[in-house]
């Protein structure tokens, strides 16, 4: 398996699913995800998270779940901790994403 990181994601790259589906192209880059446009699989805009990469190959993005499942995350907004701080829903959220949580004490040094 080649190993990848953050950098390795840039815009236009295909985006499949682990089932082999086609789900896009990538729109945006993020620090903490990265933007597919709604399209003929994904029935709405989804900010995907670093952690659902399966795996990177050249300009191919395959995920660690299937079609089906990314369209049941409701990950249709970025997480944001630095608008939202306040926003108890949208850090639940956020943790969801495996985003840093400024609140955790447990692991305060996380990124």
């Amino acid at each position: 398996m080649v190993r990848w990181s953050q950098e390795n994601i840039h815009k236009h790259m295909q985006v499949s699913s682990s089932d082999s589906q086609p789900l896009g192209k990538v729109a945006e880059v993020y620090e903490d995800s990265f933007l597919i446009h709604e399209g003929v699989l994904l029935k709405k805009k989804r900010y995907i998270p670093y952690s659902a990469i399966a795996n990177v190959n050249g300009d191919q993005v395959q995920l660690s779940m299937s079609a089906d499942e990314v369209n049941e995350k409701e990950w249709e907004v970025r997480p944001d901790y630095e608008d939202h701080l306040g926003d108890p829903l949208q850090l639940f959220y956020d943790r969801g994403h495996g985003i840093h949580d400024p609140f955790d004490e447990t692991n305060p040094d996380r990124t």
